[in-house]
């Protein structure tokens, strides 16, 4: 179950609600971590974020999800490793199965011990460091931590024109979508079906991604 229902937690775009259909794939349970994007980096020569001073990686931050990162340099890193990002319709589903649960864990509301959100760390946690907050797949961070940028072009109305089959987000567009929200954001933007996007261009302190692959 995709989006949600306009007569509960929906904003505009989120509708409509309804039952999509995806191919097979593979997603990786925890987001990208600074360790492996420093193994890219030194592979590849690519620009380090630039919180990262003295091209270091942050003391004590080796497992915790990169940031400060573009869509496009998650892009390069995908192919550099061979994966992909997801598309935005395998992100949610990943994050909320198929019973549409509003959160990873279900509808219960989140708390500190489900993920990282509202500041309560005011900071990037440790991958993983959440397991009562795991996705029906078991995948890890899907609420809170960093929001993560996926494959798909932003549009508000989306949902109402997309395919029923492997939707794979507008042709074209301006901004790029980035789902889950982070460690500073309350509740309402850590819900699976929560909708937000940024231009491909930009990096941030609380953005990353994780990645997909088709068996």
């Amino acid at each position: 179950m995709r989006g949600s229902d306009i007569n509960y937690t929906a904003v505009g775009n989120e509708t409509p609600q309804r039952q999509i259909y995806l191919s097979t794939y593979q997603i990786a349970r925890m987001p990208v971590t600074n360790a492996q994007y420093n193994v890219f980096v030194d592979a590849t020569g690519h620009r380090t974020p630039e919180h990262w001073h003295g091209k270091e990686i942050p003391s004590g931050k080796a497992n915790h999800p990169v940031v400060n990162v573009s869509w496009h340099d998650a892009m390069a890193f995908c192919t550099w490793a061979g994966v992909r990002l997801p598309s935005e319709a395998e992100w949610e589903k990943a994050a909320r199965g198929t019973d549409g649960h509003i959160y990873p864990w279900g509808n219960q509301s989140p708390d500190v011990k489900r993920c990282n959100f509202n500041r309560n760390v005011c900071d990037t946690t440790a991958v993983g460091s959440y397991p009562a907050g795991v996705s029906p797949y078991g995948v890890m961070d899907m609420a809170g931590n960093v929001w993560e940028w996926v494959h798909d072009w932003y549009q508000s109305d989306y949902y109402s024109v997309s395919p029923d089959s492997n939707p794979q987000g507008p042709a074209t567009g301006i901004c790029r979508v980035m789902r889950g929200g982070s460690w500073f954001n309350l509740d309402y933007y850590v819900r699976s079906a929560n909708r937000d996007y940024n231009h491909p261009g930009s990096w941030h302190y609380d953005l990353g991604f994780r990645c997909v692959r088709s068996p």
